[in-house]
């Protein structure tokens, strides 16, 4: 048993992949005593961005922002304003097909939503807010402050347009579509100045609704009322022609009953014909001065009569403007709590950990370095 060969064993190799190369690992207590050599490169970076955060979190531009909730107006906030239109329903109204039916233009000027509608357009017009702009001294010492006194929006002035573009965006307006409500900000640099801002652009946007709405009534009644004018003369001069017809028939007829010597009205009418003599020339004769002396047009034309009365009554009707409140208050604005930014906290802690995170970095690349 001696002389005879033990079996080789066989030896088992690894595949290259998983042998791995022992010169680039990285000893993870190698890695740490690195990291703590280098402490005071990372507690230097860390200290230096953490006191450059909080110098410019202390420095930087504060801006509070000023809020309003509003809803669509009420029956109450409106009621001025639709009795005055409503006085105008009865004299404009027309006749469709399914009988009489209201002034569509009327109609819409009252409509609670359409004024409601036409208020929010307004607080998100361009114009509006540049006109805003213009005339309110809070806005005024505010573009004092920033150095920009000059500014304009005129093409050529760039500086001035784009300041201009910051503050448009400052005026906004959220609608949340589940409640339907309608959240009204507007952004300053002071709590105070944010709220005062916002108080007087609803006002400003108010009274420009207001006026809009008062001309807009006063020009639907004109136009309605030029209308109603010029139909009283068509019918005028239509009731003046079949007037002029009527005495021009009628004198032929009397000319016709003397020759026939007809004074008396026959008993036997018969047919009409186109010049009847029928009544006689005594009766004819008395229908002809009748018809020369008479005045109101509205006896040959009985259209006249209600369009008169309609005229006559707009006449009796004393306008005057009346005021609107084109929405309900939620939520009245006030002056706000918390500031929108800068957030000091979160910037202090976002500048210490990129400070700490750059020293951290400095230090790994010095230890890649080194090894190499």
């Amino acid at each position: 048993m001696s002389d005879k060969q033990q079996p080789v064993q066989s030896q088992y190799v690894a595949p290259p992949y998983f042998q791995q190369p022992h010169d680039d690992e990285i000893d993870l207590r190698e890695l740490f005593a690195a990291l703590w050599q280098g402490k005071f490169t990372i507690i230097a970076c860390t200290v230096v961005f953490a006191l450059a955060a909080v110098a410019y979190a202390l420095m930087a531009q504060e801006w509070w922002s000023s809020k309003a909730e509003i809803g669509t107006p009420n029956v109450t906030n409106v009621a001025a304003f639709q009795q005055q239109v409503n006085q105008y329903q009865p004299i404009f109204s027309y006749e469709g097909e399914n009988g009489r039916s209201q002034n569509e233009q009327l109609t819409a000027l009252s409509d609670r939503e359409q004024i409601f509608t036409r208020f929010i357009n307004l607080f998100n017009a361009t114009e509006s807010k540049l006109a805003f702009f213009a005339q309110n001294e809070e806005f005024q010492r505010i573009k004092a402050s920033f150095d920009a006194e000059d500014a304009t929006m005129e093409e050529n002035d760039l500086a001035g347009r784009r300041f201009y573009q910051d503050w448009l965006e400052r005026f906004n307006i959220e609608r949340d579509k589940q409640t339907e409500t309608v959240v009204l900000s507007a952004q300053s640099i002071t709590p105070n100045s944010s709220y005062t801002l916002l108080t007087a652009y609803i006002e400003f946007v108010n009274q420009k609704l207001n006026a809009q709405l008062n001309q807009d009534l006063a020009a639907v009644v004109r136009i309605e009322t030029q209308s109603l004018q010029q139909q009283k003369k068509s019918l005028n001069a239509q009731a003046q022609t079949a007037l002029k017809q009527e005495i021009e028939r009628t004198q032929h007829a009397l000319t016709i009953a003397k020759a026939a010597n007809v004074n008396a009205p026959l008993q036997s009418l018969g047919e009409q014909d186109l010049f009847p003599i029928q009544m006689g020339a005594s009766a004819i004769e008395a229908k002809l001065n009748v018809l020369k002396s008479l005045k109101d047009p509205s006896v040959l034309e009985p259209q006249l009569s209600p369009l008169m009365a309609k005229l006559d009554t707009l006449n009796t009707i004393e306008r005057s403007d009346v005021q609107v409140q084109p929405y309900s208050v939620l939520e009245n604005p006030a002056t706000p709590l918390n500031r929108d930014k800068p957030k000091r906290a979160l910037i202090a802690v976002l500048g210490t950990l990129l400070g700490g995170m750059l020293g951290v970095a400095i230090v790994l690349v010095r230890f890649a370095f080194k090894r190499d």
